[in-house]
């Protein structure tokens, strides 16, 4: 076996400090690591120039694991300190994951394109805001909550039609704020960001 240490050093580039960043946000997510020990790795890996340096800045994590449900895999986004918003033309998958950590996510459902008559979201917010824009015709059901979280959920006041989609929504999470309004909002109704 080769002694780490005696292999030449080979030069970081950006995509393995991208990767390694990657790494390190879905630990902290997942509660492996603290927000001040992610923010420090992060500050090392940018400044890193050798991949055995950013090697050793995860390699007390797992590696991330492929899934195993080919065709049924939930779609897995994360807002963390940052602001991520969907809008116009993009595909929804049936199962979709975001993660709002201190941080806003705007989901405008006003074009997007379904998989299917059934759409679950899974959002997990920690002290964030999560704003959910949905066109007229869906059925919302919103389950869940957490410590400190809040809710406003006002659907459309339109009957809904046999056979309209279906949005599940499912949250948790301490402090967090969801919205969950029409992409078209009645007359006097006030507009969330």
């Amino acid at each position: 076996m080769t002694d780490q240490s005696q292999l030449p050093a080979i030069l970081a580039g950006d995509g393995d400090r991208e990767r390694s960043i990657e790494l390190l946000t879905q630990a902290v997510v997942e509660g492996r690591l603290t927000l001040e020990e992610f923010s420090r790795r992060v500050d090392i890996a940018h400044a890193t120039r050798t991949q055995n340096e950013l090697a050793l800045l995860t390699q007390d994590l797992p590696a991330a694991a492929p899934s195993n449900e080919a065709g049924h895999a939930r779609v897995r986004h994360v807002a963390l300190c940052s602001r991520l918003v969907r809008q116009g033309p993009w595909e929804i998958p049936a199962r979709s994951s975001f993660r709002c950590i201190f941080g806003t996510v705007v989901l405008d459902l006003a074009q997007a394109r379904l998989s299917g008559l059934d759409t679950d979201l899974e959002i997990y917010n920690l002290f964030g805001t999560v704003t959910i824009l949905v066109p007229e015709g869906f059925q919302i059901s919103v389950e869940g909550g957490g410590a400190f979280a809040s809710q406003v959920i006002a659907p459309s006041e339109q009957p809904l039609a046999a056979g309209a989609p279906r949005l599940r929504i499912r949250t948790r999470g301490p402090g967090g704020t969801l919205h969950v309004r029409s992409a078209s909002p009645a007359p006097g109704r006030p507009v969330l960001p």
